[in-house]
């Protein structure tokens, strides 16, 4: 990791203040406490934020790139989300209990982000109510997306899936690995490459409103 340049704080603080404030918003005091516990990285590709049996040290806002998080379980491992900017990042169960992390989170291009370090952040969530009440939205708006993602894999056949990755992704369809794709839609890295040689993803209107059609219908039989 290395320090980013001063002149680009403000940007980033900026997209975290407008992250926080559209999820729940915190008092000025708060901010500025926050303010004064930050630090400003930058981190090659390949980069692992967590590893895995660490103890999560941060939360973190990702003002640039794109992070895998892949969890480990009985000597298998498998890609569960992608974040990409801007969005906060934490291991919270690791972060809140102190203890190893299952998972890894792991940059797949140059990222910026800025850091709270775990124990002055977690004393300020526990002694202000609007932080607490943002971290709780924040949680619970996450495992409602976690619960949608879940939802999708179990009902939607591959060839489906795979189409929804590339409309909720598509900027990680063109940095990620071929196996953490068909890691993430749980797929064999073979079926999928029989996929993408049917779907047929280009950059046209056309294109992303049949997507959207399509999906928009799946997501309506889901509800």
């Amino acid at each position: 990791m290395q320090p980013l340049n001063k002149e680009d704080y403000p940007h980033y603080c900026d997209q975290l203040q407008v992250f926080i404030n559209s999820t729940s918003p915190i008092s000025d005091s708060s901010w500025d406490k926050m303010c004064s516990i930050m630090n400003f990285w930058r981190v090659k590709k390949g980069v692992r934020l967590l590893d895995y049996m660490e103890v999560e040290s941060a939360v973190r806002f990702l003002g640039k790139g794109i992070v895998k998080c892949e969890d480990h379980y009985n000597d298998k491992t498998f890609v569960y989300d992608f974040r990409v900017a801007p969005i906060i990042l934490s291991e919270t169960v690791s972060l809140l209990n102190s203890t190893p992390s299952r998972i890894t989170l792991e940059t797949i291009t140059e990222c910026d982000f800025i850091e709270l370090p775990r124990n002055p952040f977690v004393k300020m969530l526990f002694n202000d109510i609007d932080l607490t009440k943002f971290c709780a939205v924040g949680v619970v708006n996450y495992l409602g997306m976690t619960h949608y993602k879940q939802a999708l894999l179990r009902t939607l056949d591959a060839q489906q899936r795979y189409k929804h990755f590339l409309k909720e992704y598509s900027s990680v369809a063109l940095k990620a690995k071929l196996e953490d794709i068909a890691s993430y839609i749980g797929v064999t890295q073979q079926s999928l490459s029989r996929i993408r040689k049917n779907v047929k993803w280009e950059e046209n209107e056309r294109e992303l409103e049949a997507l959207s059609s399509e999906l928009e219908v799946v997501h309506g039989k889901l509800r």
